[in-house]
């Protein structure tokens, strides 16, 4: 799977479940098959510029806005866990550091 499919790919299913539709319901709303959707989100087909716009109304979305390159940045768990681990110890570190005793201890 090229980049633009991959793009195309990861918009298109995240449109999809940000309205609550199923493969099968936005290929309903598109006038297609179930099948089809499936293969477009699999980067294993691609479509015309017309099925692109028949999909886009279906998600209520500009047709652009299926290739939004900011898709193809991906983060690990392990990443996004590591960032998140390090910014909580941080923040409480900054408050822990900011207070003074007599504040903790009401004096």
């Amino acid at each position: 799977m090229n980049r633009l499919q991959q793009c195309l790919s990861n918009n298109m299913k995240r449109y999809r479940k940000e309205k609550g539709l199923s493969q099968e319901k936005l290929a309903e709303l598109s006038g297609v098959s179930a099948n089809y959707i499936a293969l477009i989100e699999s980067g294993k087909n691609f479509p015309s510029l017309k099925m692109l716009g028949r999909i886009a109304g279906a998600l209520g979305i500009d047709e652009l806005d299926l290739f939004d390159k900011q898709s193809l940045t991906f983060f690990s768990k392990e990443k996004l866990r590591t960032d998140l681990l390090y910014t909580i110890q941080h923040t409480i570190n900054e408050v822990f550091d900011n207070t003074n005793d007599s504040n903790l201890t009401g004096k």
